[in-house]
Protein backbone atom coordinates (compact mmCIF):
# COMPACT_ATOMS: atom_id res chain seq x y z
CA UNK A 1 0.00 0.00 0.00
CA UNK A 2 1.43 3.75 -0.88
CA UNK A 3 0.73 5.62 2.28
CA UNK A 4 0.79 9.51 1.96
CA UNK A 5 1.33 11.55 4.98
CA UNK A 6 0.69 14.93 4.86
CA UNK A 7 2.19 16.94 8.35
CA UNK A 8 2.87 20.47 8.25
CA UNK A 9 5.62 19.36 10.95
CA UNK A 10 7.61 16.58 10.88
CA UNK A 11 11.15 14.65 12.39
CA UNK A 12 13.48 16.26 13.41
CA UNK A 13 10.20 18.74 14.94
CA UNK A 14 9.06 16.73 17.58
CA UNK A 15 7.91 19.00 20.43
CA UNK A 16 3.96 18.28 19.90
CA UNK A 17 1.95 15.22 20.93
CA UNK A 18 0.50 15.67 17.03
CA UNK A 19 3.61 15.37 15.24
CA UNK A 20 4.99 12.45 17.68
CA UNK A 21 1.94 10.68 16.97
CA UNK A 22 2.52 10.93 12.97
CA UNK A 23 6.43 10.07 13.34
CA UNK A 24 6.08 7.29 15.11
CA UNK A 25 3.13 5.17 12.94
CA UNK A 26 5.02 6.43 9.84
CA UNK A 27 8.02 4.98 11.02
CA UNK A 28 6.15 1.69 11.61
CA UNK A 29 3.67 1.66 8.60
CA UNK A 30 6.97 1.78 6.71
CA UNK A 31 8.21 -1.44 7.56
CA UNK A 32 5.44 -3.19 5.53
CA UNK A 33 4.30 -0.14 3.00
CA UNK A 34 5.80 2.52 1.16
CA UNK A 35 5.07 5.51 3.29
CA UNK A 36 5.60 9.23 2.06
CA UNK A 37 5.36 12.30 3.95
CA UNK A 38 4.67 16.37 2.96
CA UNK A 39 6.33 18.37 5.40
CA UNK A 40 7.73 22.15 5.77
CA UNK A 41 11.47 22.82 5.26
CA UNK A 42 14.24 22.95 8.18
CA UNK A 43 17.79 24.23 8.20
CA UNK A 44 20.49 21.80 7.77
CA UNK A 45 17.86 19.16 6.22
CA UNK A 46 17.40 18.35 2.82
CA UNK A 47 14.33 18.64 0.38
CA UNK A 48 13.95 15.40 0.22
CA UNK A 49 15.40 12.42 2.97
CA UNK A 50 14.91 8.95 4.22
CA UNK A 51 14.42 8.67 7.58
CA UNK A 52 13.72 4.40 8.99
CA UNK A 53 12.07 4.07 5.60
CA UNK A 54 9.86 6.75 5.12
CA UNK A 55 10.64 9.20 2.67
CA UNK A 56 10.33 12.88 3.80
CA UNK A 57 9.95 15.42 0.73
CA UNK A 58 9.98 19.01 2.19
CA UNK A 59 7.98 22.41 0.78
CA UNK A 60 7.66 25.68 1.42
CA UNK A 61 9.44 28.24 4.18
CA UNK A 62 11.87 27.03 6.46
CA UNK A 63 10.41 26.26 9.80
CA UNK A 64 12.53 26.80 13.45
CA UNK A 65 12.47 23.41 15.07
CA UNK A 66 12.11 24.89 18.78
CA UNK A 67 8.82 26.65 18.29
CA UNK A 68 5.76 27.01 15.54
CA UNK A 69 5.86 29.68 13.04
CA UNK A 70 2.66 30.44 12.05
CA UNK A 71 4.10 32.30 8.27
CA UNK A 72 6.07 29.37 7.97
CA UNK A 73 3.34 27.10 8.36
CA UNK A 74 1.01 29.27 5.64
CA UNK A 75 3.57 28.08 2.93
CA UNK A 76 2.70 24.33 3.53
CA UNK A 77 -0.29 24.35 0.47
CA UNK A 78 1.95 23.43 -2.66
CA UNK A 79 1.99 20.59 -0.24
CA UNK A 80 -1.56 19.37 -1.15
CA UNK A 81 -0.93 19.70 -4.50
CA UNK A 82 1.93 17.30 -4.10
CA UNK A 83 -0.36 14.95 -2.11
CA UNK A 84 -2.75 14.75 -5.12
CA UNK A 85 -0.61 13.77 -7.64
CA UNK A 86 0.74 10.90 -5.62
CA UNK A 87 -1.00 8.37 -6.90
CA UNK A 88 -1.12 7.15 -3.24
CA UNK A 89 -3.63 4.26 -1.67
CA UNK A 90 -4.25 6.56 0.72
CA UNK A 91 -3.81 9.88 1.92
CA UNK A 92 -3.72 11.04 6.20
CA UNK A 93 -3.59 14.64 6.56
CA UNK A 94 -2.88 16.06 10.12
CA UNK A 95 -4.80 18.86 11.61
CA UNK A 96 -3.86 22.19 10.40
CA UNK A 97 -3.74 23.29 6.61
CA UNK A 98 -3.26 19.39 5.70
CA UNK A 99 -6.66 18.80 6.82
CA UNK A 100 -7.72 21.50 3.74
CA UNK A 101 -6.54 17.98 1.38
CA UNK A 102 -10.35 16.78 1.95
CA UNK A 103 -11.03 19.78 -0.58
CA UNK A 104 -9.52 17.61 -3.27
CA UNK A 105 -11.30 14.50 -2.77
CA UNK A 106 -13.76 15.21 -5.19
CA UNK A 107 -10.51 15.53 -8.39
CA UNK A 108 -8.61 12.83 -7.07
CA UNK A 109 -9.82 8.93 -6.40
CA UNK A 110 -7.68 8.66 -3.34
CA UNK A 111 -9.61 8.18 0.24
CA UNK A 112 -9.06 11.22 2.28
CA UNK A 113 -8.26 10.67 6.07
CA UNK A 114 -7.72 12.96 8.51
CA UNK A 115 -6.66 13.04 12.08
CA UNK A 116 -7.65 15.23 14.91
CA UNK A 117 -6.22 16.26 18.00
CA UNK A 118 -8.42 18.51 19.71
CA UNK A 119 -11.30 21.27 18.79
CA UNK A 120 -11.20 24.67 20.64
CA UNK A 121 -14.47 25.68 18.77
CA UNK A 122 -15.83 28.42 21.18
CA UNK A 123 -13.10 28.45 23.20
CA UNK A 124 -10.85 30.15 20.74
CA UNK A 125 -11.38 33.72 22.26
CA UNK A 126 -10.40 32.74 25.48
CA UNK A 127 -6.97 30.79 24.86
CA UNK A 128 -6.13 32.93 21.72
CA UNK A 129 -5.44 36.99 20.51
CA UNK A 130 -7.24 38.32 17.60
CA UNK A 131 -6.90 37.61 14.63
CA UNK A 132 -5.82 34.49 15.31
CA UNK A 133 -8.55 33.34 17.62
CA UNK A 134 -10.76 34.14 14.36
CA UNK A 135 -8.87 32.28 11.97
CA UNK A 136 -8.55 29.24 14.15
CA UNK A 137 -12.59 29.33 14.63
CA UNK A 138 -12.86 29.59 10.67
CA UNK A 139 -10.63 26.85 9.59
CA UNK A 140 -12.62 24.51 12.08
CA UNK A 141 -16.09 25.46 10.29
CA UNK A 142 -14.42 24.60 7.16
CA UNK A 143 -12.72 21.40 8.23
CA UNK A 144 -16.46 20.88 9.41
CA UNK A 145 -17.78 20.45 6.06
CA UNK A 146 -15.24 19.11 4.20
CA UNK A 147 -15.41 15.77 2.88
CA UNK A 148 -13.12 13.03 4.17
CA UNK A 149 -13.71 9.39 3.65
CA UNK A 150 -12.77 8.83 7.32
CA UNK A 151 -11.62 10.92 10.51
CA UNK A 152 -9.69 9.70 13.13
CA UNK A 153 -9.86 11.44 16.70
CA UNK A 154 -7.10 11.07 19.14
CA UNK A 155 -9.33 10.32 22.18
CA UNK A 156 -13.72 10.29 22.92
CA UNK A 157 -13.33 14.23 23.81
CA UNK A 158 -11.85 15.12 20.52
CA UNK A 159 -14.68 12.64 18.94
CA UNK A 160 -17.81 13.95 20.45
CA UNK A 161 -16.73 18.18 20.08
CA UNK A 162 -15.85 16.80 16.46
CA UNK A 163 -19.78 14.95 16.36
CA UNK A 164 -21.06 18.16 17.49
CA UNK A 165 -19.63 20.44 15.56
CA UNK A 166 -20.72 18.11 12.42
CA UNK A 167 -18.24 15.68 11.40
CA UNK A 168 -18.84 12.62 10.29
CA UNK A 169 -17.34 9.00 9.96
CA UNK A 170 -15.31 9.75 13.07
CA UNK A 171 -13.32 6.96 15.18
CA UNK A 172 -11.17 6.76 18.13
CA UNK A 173 -7.42 5.37 17.80
CA UNK A 174 -5.87 7.32 20.99
CA UNK A 175 -2.28 8.32 20.96
CA UNK A 176 0.52 5.57 22.09
CA UNK A 177 3.77 5.44 23.92
CA UNK A 178 7.23 3.80 22.97
CA UNK A 179 7.72 1.45 26.38
CA UNK A 180 10.93 0.08 24.94
CA UNK A 181 12.09 3.37 24.65
CA UNK A 182 11.39 4.72 27.43
CA UNK A 183 12.35 1.80 29.70
CA UNK A 184 16.53 2.10 28.11
CA UNK A 185 16.50 5.71 29.37
CA UNK A 186 18.41 6.10 32.50
CA UNK A 187 17.36 8.16 35.65
CA UNK A 188 19.56 10.43 37.41
CA UNK A 189 17.86 10.73 40.69
CA UNK A 190 18.85 14.61 42.30
CA UNK A 191 17.32 16.47 44.95
CA UNK A 192 13.43 17.02 45.21
CA UNK A 193 11.89 17.81 41.33
CA UNK A 194 8.78 18.28 39.74
CA UNK A 195 8.30 18.46 35.74
CA UNK A 196 6.63 20.31 33.08
CA UNK A 197 6.31 19.29 29.96
CA UNK A 198 4.38 21.85 27.09
CA UNK A 199 4.12 24.69 25.49
CA UNK A 200 4.86 28.11 27.29
CA UNK A 201 1.42 29.70 26.86
CA UNK A 202 -1.44 31.34 28.89
CA UNK A 203 -3.76 28.43 29.00
CA UNK A 204 -1.25 26.23 30.20
CA UNK A 205 -1.50 27.84 33.16
CA UNK A 206 2.43 27.34 34.17
CA UNK A 207 2.30 30.60 36.21
CA UNK A 208 -0.09 28.47 38.00
CA UNK A 209 2.02 26.10 38.84
CA UNK A 210 4.83 28.33 39.45
CA UNK A 211 2.73 30.07 42.47
CA UNK A 212 1.68 26.71 43.53
CA UNK A 213 5.47 25.32 44.15
CA UNK A 214 6.38 28.59 45.73
CA UNK A 215 3.86 28.20 48.57
CA UNK A 216 5.07 24.31 48.58
CA UNK A 217 8.86 25.71 49.03
CA UNK A 218 8.00 27.30 52.87
CA UNK A 219 7.28 23.96 53.66
CA UNK A 220 9.14 21.35 51.82
CA UNK A 221 12.66 22.78 51.18
CA UNK A 222 14.74 22.28 47.89
CA UNK A 223 12.39 21.47 45.21
CA UNK A 224 13.30 22.16 41.67
CA UNK A 225 11.16 22.88 39.26
CA UNK A 226 11.96 21.48 35.59
CA UNK A 227 10.14 23.42 32.85
CA UNK A 228 10.33 21.54 29.27
CA UNK A 229 9.31 24.12 26.52
CA UNK A 230 9.00 26.67 25.06
CA UNK A 231 6.82 29.47 24.29
CA UNK A 232 5.34 33.21 24.18
CA UNK A 233 5.04 33.32 27.92
CA UNK A 234 8.77 31.90 28.34
CA UNK A 235 9.73 35.66 29.60
CA UNK A 236 7.34 36.54 31.70
CA UNK A 237 7.45 32.96 33.33
CA UNK A 238 11.24 33.35 34.41
CA UNK A 239 9.86 36.56 35.81
CA UNK A 240 7.67 35.41 37.93
CA UNK A 241 9.88 32.12 39.45
CA UNK A 242 12.82 34.77 39.72
CA UNK A 243 10.45 36.99 41.94
CA UNK A 244 8.98 34.29 44.06
CA UNK A 245 12.07 32.88 44.78
CA UNK A 246 11.23 29.43 42.89
CA UNK A 247 14.20 27.22 41.62
CA UNK A 248 13.01 26.71 38.29
CA UNK A 249 15.51 25.48 35.34
CA UNK A 250 14.11 26.31 31.86
CA UNK A 251 15.30 23.91 29.22
CA UNK A 252 13.19 24.69 26.31
CA UNK A 253 13.47 22.52 23.27
CA UNK A 254 15.20 19.26 24.45
CA UNK A 255 15.33 15.59 22.32
CA UNK A 256 13.14 12.99 23.37
CA UNK A 257 16.41 11.22 25.28
CA UNK A 258 16.75 14.43 27.07
CA UNK A 259 13.27 14.92 28.00
CA UNK A 260 12.73 11.13 29.37
CA UNK A 261 15.97 11.45 31.22
CA UNK A 262 14.57 14.71 33.29
CA UNK A 263 11.08 12.92 33.37
CA UNK A 264 13.03 9.81 35.18
CA UNK A 265 15.04 11.64 37.40
CA UNK A 266 12.06 13.27 38.75
CA UNK A 267 9.56 12.80 41.82
CA UNK A 268 6.27 14.02 39.66
CA UNK A 269 5.12 15.58 36.71
CA UNK A 270 2.54 18.02 36.94
CA UNK A 271 0.34 19.41 33.92
CA UNK A 272 -1.53 22.36 35.18
CA UNK A 273 -3.10 22.86 31.02
CA UNK A 274 -6.86 24.01 31.03
CA UNK A 275 -6.89 22.37 27.15
CA UNK A 276 -5.86 19.18 25.76
CA UNK A 277 -6.80 16.51 23.12
CA UNK A 278 -5.22 13.52 24.86
CA UNK A 279 -2.62 14.85 27.35
CA UNK A 280 0.17 12.27 25.93
CA UNK A 281 2.80 13.46 28.03
CA UNK A 282 0.79 12.02 31.43
CA UNK A 283 0.83 8.39 29.26
CA UNK A 284 4.80 8.99 28.86
CA UNK A 285 5.02 9.68 32.43
CA UNK A 286 3.38 6.65 33.79
CA UNK A 287 5.27 4.78 31.12
CA UNK A 288 8.14 6.32 32.83
CA UNK A 289 7.50 5.57 36.06
CA UNK A 290 6.58 8.91 37.91
CA UNK A 291 3.14 10.19 39.35
CA UNK A 292 1.18 12.62 37.29
CA UNK A 293 -0.94 15.36 38.53
CA UNK A 294 -2.77 16.90 36.26
CA UNK A 295 -6.07 19.28 36.17
CA UNK A 296 -9.38 17.29 35.69
CA UNK A 297 -10.60 17.58 31.81
CA UNK A 298 -12.44 15.09 29.85
CA UNK A 299 -9.48 14.22 27.71
CA UNK A 300 -7.81 12.15 30.49
CA UNK A 301 -9.98 9.34 30.09
CA UNK A 302 -7.20 7.15 30.42
CA UNK A 303 -6.88 8.75 34.11
CA UNK A 304 -8.24 7.44 37.84
CA UNK A 305 -7.66 7.65 40.88
CA UNK A 306 -5.83 4.75 41.05
CA UNK A 307 -3.10 5.67 38.21
CA UNK A 308 -2.80 9.84 38.49
CA UNK A 309 -4.09 12.32 40.82
CA UNK A 310 -6.05 15.04 39.42
CA UNK A 311 -7.71 18.40 40.26
CA UNK A 312 -9.61 21.25 39.88
CA UNK A 313 -8.91 24.26 42.13
CA UNK A 314 -5.34 25.95 43.08
CA UNK A 315 -5.56 24.90 46.73
CA UNK A 316 -6.42 20.89 45.01
CA UNK A 317 -3.68 21.25 43.15
CA UNK A 318 -1.41 21.79 46.66
CA UNK A 319 -3.27 19.38 48.32
CA UNK A 320 -2.40 16.56 45.29
CA UNK A 321 1.71 17.89 44.71
CA UNK A 322 1.99 17.47 48.63
CA UNK A 323 0.41 14.23 48.82
CA UNK A 324 2.89 13.13 45.86
CA UNK A 325 5.93 14.41 47.58
CA UNK A 326 5.17 13.00 51.34
CA UNK A 327 3.21 9.91 50.85
CA UNK A 328 5.50 6.95 49.77
CA UNK A 329 2.00 4.22 49.88
CA UNK A 330 0.24 6.62 47.49
CA UNK A 331 3.38 7.04 45.54
CA UNK A 332 3.45 3.10 45.08
CA UNK A 333 0.09 2.64 44.45
CA UNK A 334 -0.03 5.32 41.82
CA UNK A 335 3.35 4.34 40.22
CA UNK A 336 2.35 0.96 39.97
CA UNK A 337 -1.07 1.66 38.44
CA UNK A 338 0.02 4.03 35.87
CA UNK A 339 2.91 1.94 34.40
CA UNK A 340 0.04 -0.62 34.08
CA UNK A 341 -2.37 2.08 32.03
CA UNK A 342 0.78 2.93 29.95
CA UNK A 343 1.05 -0.67 28.60
CA UNK A 344 -2.40 -0.55 27.10
CA UNK A 345 -1.10 2.05 24.69
CA UNK A 346 1.74 1.33 22.70
CA UNK A 347 2.48 2.63 19.49
CA UNK A 348 3.06 -0.92 17.65
CA UNK A 349 -0.80 -1.31 18.32
CA UNK A 350 -2.15 2.20 17.32
CA UNK A 351 0.11 1.61 14.21
CA UNK A 352 -2.16 -1.19 13.69
CA UNK A 353 -5.32 0.48 14.54
CA UNK A 354 -4.40 3.16 11.61
CA UNK A 355 -3.26 0.31 8.97
CA UNK A 356 -6.37 -1.60 9.20
CA UNK A 357 -8.72 1.64 8.96
CA UNK A 358 -6.50 2.51 6.14
CA UNK A 359 -7.24 -0.92 4.38
CA UNK A 360 -10.78 -0.88 4.66
CA UNK A 361 -11.14 2.28 2.55
CA UNK A 362 -9.09 -0.16 -0.33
Amino acid sequence: MKICMLSELFYPYLLGGAERRYYEIAIRLAKRHEVTVFSLRFDGHERKEEHKGVEITRVGSSHPLDKRSVPALATYFPALLKAASSRSDVIDANQGISSFAGLLKPLIKTPVVATFHDIYWNQWNEYFPFPLSSAGKTMEVLWSVTPYNRVIANSPTTAKKLSILGFRNVEVIPSGVDLNFIKKIRAKKRELSITYVGRLVKYKNVDTLIKIIGEISSEIKGIRLNIIGSGTDEYELKRLAQRLGVDAKFFGYVSEEEKFGIIKSSDLLVNPSSVEGLGLILLESMAAGVPVVAKNLDAYFFCNSGNSRLYSSESELKEKIMEMLTSKKSRRQVIKNGLNTAKKYSWDSVAKSVEKLYEGLQ
